[in-house]
């Protein structure tokens, strides 16, 4: 599991597995979901993620090094 935060949009992306997603549901307007071919969730998309999530919290309960990626 990888948790990716990109600063430029407010976006948490939490990336379940390296498989490709083949398609992706929208669960609101705030949150998406990737399935790959096998319809296994690999992936959940959060915009707005500051509003929604503690983001420090994630990192210190998963212990899992957030990313924060800058725009290029």
């Amino acid at each position: 599991m990888k948790i990716h935060y990109f600063a430029d949009t407010d976006t948490l992306f939490i990336e379940l597995s390296d498989r490709p997603s083949v398609r992706t549901e929208e669960i609101n307007d705030l949150v998406t979901v990737d399935f790959d071919i096998e319809e296994t969730l690999v992936g959940v998309t959060i915009e707005s993620a500051r509003n929604q999530v503690d983001l420090n919290s994630i990192n210190i309960l998963t212990n899992l090094e957030l990313k924060t990626l800058q725009p290029v």
